[in-house]
């Protein structure tokens, strides 16, 4: 099935985020095309994505974040 098209007047919502993504990738890969990741590897990516998110919180509650992530090394 295909995607509709992608407008390119667009508000940078989450909607039109998907939708580029389903344009460029054409969905999601199946199942056992899934990589097997160790869970020493996932931690590692949850851990940066959440301190390179945490920038957008109050300086206060970043900084936290990122001693609460030391810690937890």
């Amino acid at each position: 099935m295909a995607s509709p098209p992608i407008k390119f007047v667009h508000k940078n919502d989450i909607e039109w985020i998907i939708q580029l993504w389903l344009a460029i990738h054409g969905g999601d890969p199946a199942p056992d095309q899934h990589g097997n990741f160790s869970e020493r590897a996932v931690a590692g990516a949850a851990s940066q994505l959440i301190k390179s998110l945490s920038v957008r919180l109050p300086a206060a509650h970043a900084k936290a974040v990122t001693a609460a992530l030391a810690a937890a090394h």
